[in-house]
């Protein structure tokens, strides 16, 4: 064999010594905590497979409505009054109206009737006239304002119970909108309804701290922390407490921090990217926390039309806002949620009721996903609304193992049928095909340990469904071979031809396999993302196997023939 044939073989012989180390920890069913193989990770099992927990939670919007109308009807007051406009009888109505359009009746001066409808107007974009009568206004929250309320609620909702369940320890959890009022939780592995029932619906903890850069740099900070986790052995793993992985740092650094500082971690999260962790050194004492927040929403600058974050405190806050940030002009100021740092800009100016957060230079669309993104942390600081929950399972591993069982046997027995008919109809191709289809599974499997995804009882069909393309691969090359030998050209060219030929067909088919599973994971949800993902990932490795793998044994089956005189090809 040439040079170019033993580099290759040894790409493939890499490849799948890497898989082989991937699997074996989940096929042998390795006690990670125990083990002394060095890889010590395993495919995540979804809901289905493993068994947990599973919540549909509904959002009482109650409570939402009827705050946002006491805050309007007091804003609108309050404008008036600094108009000029004495106003009396200011009435919140909520019997015999939806619950999501309470009105508000004030009277006022008859004369200024045409004013106060103008200052509605112009500035109270978030209400809608209902009755207008003169000296004698009724208004109601406008419809988009009705929807936009909504949408944060539900949003902050998910933010708060995302937090919650990240400390508890779940790997891979589905938490989604289910109509406009509804969420669903899927919590895999859990088993501990209660502590889970709690642990989500209890208040999120939002806090101010001053960041202590006078100490440490930010670039002495992130070497200290490399440091501890070298020297004491200190790692995070999704899926484990994160709060114990910050605790353990802290308890390490003492001493080598001032007393009465701390270090906390910023998170980010890009999807198909590993989370990042950027480290801070913050005061530990809070002097304003989230109780004193009363409101957070997404502003644009007048000159510039740039997203930026305003905030509202309430009257307390104001007054203790004021006297850390006039205190810390030029400092950063941290705003960390559940332990974590959301964001840390730095302190311009005294701000007491009313403050806004400025955000960097960059795209338009991306500032402004994240000015809303950061005013749903900051309003995160307590669930926006009372959640009922509505219905609750626990899927036990029983039915978790059953699924597994089912599943493995389906798929075991189709693919044994896959193999048999390859290795009787295509005889010694086909038990090329055979190999190429057992290393196709292995790097599928593989590939979802590598990217940390859950495997779900779709993604053990969509494995299935994997083979059967990557055989209908096999057909299309053995028949492109078998049509150029029938043209009378010899092997070498048969074979080269028939890859040549065949290519095409086997990239057009997987690519519009691959449009609609992109559609499947884009729009699905749980299962179907599952299904959706097992498949892309084994449209990728069956055009690895069915061209790369079956050519590099072609050639080598090949020269076996050459040289044994042989001219003919069991095809």
């Amino acid at each position: 064999m040439n040079r170019s044939w033993w580099a290759k073989f040894a790409l493939l012989m890499f490849f799948t010594v890497l898989s082989v180390i991937y699997v074996y920890p989940t096929l042998a069913r390795l006690d990670l905590e125990n083990t002394k193989f060095p890889f010590k990770q395993k495919i995540n099992l979804g809901l289905d497979l493993q068994g947990g927990l599973y919540m549909v939670l509904g959002v009482d919007f109650n409570k939402v409505f009827k705050d946002i109308v006491d805050r309007q009807a007091s804003a609108l007051e309050g404008r008036l009054k600094e108009k000029g406009i004495p106003v009396k009888n200011v009435k919140v109505v909520r019997e015999g109206l939806p619950v999501e359009d309470p009105h508000i009746t004030f009277e006022f001066d008859i004369a200024k009737n045409d004013e106060v409808r103008n200052i509605i107007k112009d500035e109270f974009w978030t209400l809608r006239m209902v009755g207008d009568k003169p000296g004698n206004y009724e208004v109601g929250l406008s419809r988009e304002f009705r929807v936009d309320v909504r949408d944060r609620t539900m949003n902050q909702s998910i933010e708060v119970i995302r937090n919650r369940i990240d400390e508890f320890g779940v790997t891979e959890p589905s938490i989604v909108s289910q109509g406009t009022d509804r969420l669903v939780v899927e919590l895999p592995g859990v088993k501990d309804i209660e502590r889970a029932k709690g642990l989500i619906g209890r208040t999120a903890k939002l806090e101010f701290k001053i960041v202590d850069d006078k100490a440490m740099a930010p670039d002495q900070v992130a070497a200290l922390v490399n440091e501890i986790e070298q020297k004491q052995n200190i790692t995070f793993k999704e899926g484990q407490k994160f709060s114990d992985y910050v605790a353990k740092l802290n308890e390490h650094a003492k001493g080598r921090i001032p007393e009465g500082d701390e270090i906390a971690f910023e998170r980010s999260t890009v999807p198909g990217m590993p989370a990042t962790r950027i480290p801070y050194l913050l005061h530990s004492k809070v002097d304003v926390t989230g109780e004193e927040l009363a409101d957070a929403n997404v502003n644009f600058d007048q000159e510039t039309r740039r997203p930026n974050v305003g905030f509202q405190m309430n009257p307390r806050g104001a007054t203790m806002f004021g006297k850390l940030t006039g205190d810390n002009i030029g400092r950063r100021l941290a705003i960390v949620l559940d332990n974590i740092v959301h964001s840390a800009p730095v302190i311009q100016s005294k701000i007491s009721e009313n403050g806004q957060i400025t955000l960097g230079q960059g795209d338009p669309d991306a500032l402004m996903k994240e000015a809303k993104d950061l005013a749903i942390v900051l309003r995160a600081g307590a669930l926006p609304a009372q959640l009922d929950f509505l219905e609750q399972r626990v899927v036990g591993p029983s039915l978790g193992s059953d699924s597994i069982k089912k599943g493995a046997i389906a798929s075991t027995v189709g693919i044994l049928m896959v193999f048999l008919f390859a290795g009787v109809y295509y005889r010694k191709s086909g038990v090329i095909a055979i190999i190429s289809l057992l290393l196709n599974v292995l790097f599928v499997l593989a590939i979802l340990v590598g990217m940390e995804a859950t495997l779900t009882l779709p993604g053990i069909a969509g494995i299935a469904l994997t083979i059967g393309m990557a055989v209908d691969s096999n057909i299309i090359i053995f028949e492109r071979i078998r049509d150029e030998v029938r043209a009378g050209k010899q092997l070498h060219g048969a074979i080269e031809a028939g890859f040549q030929k065949a290519f095409s067909a086997i990239l057009d088919s997987n690519i519009t396999t691959a449009a609609a599973a992109v559609v499947l994971l884009m729009y699905g949800t749980g299962p179907i993302k599952g299904f959706a993902v097992t498949l892309l990932i084994g449209i990728v490795t069956t055009v690895f196997a069915a061209v790369f793998v079956c050519r590099l044994m072609f050639d080598l089956y090949l020269k076996r023939l050459q040289d044994k005189g042989q001219q003919t090809i069991s095809i």
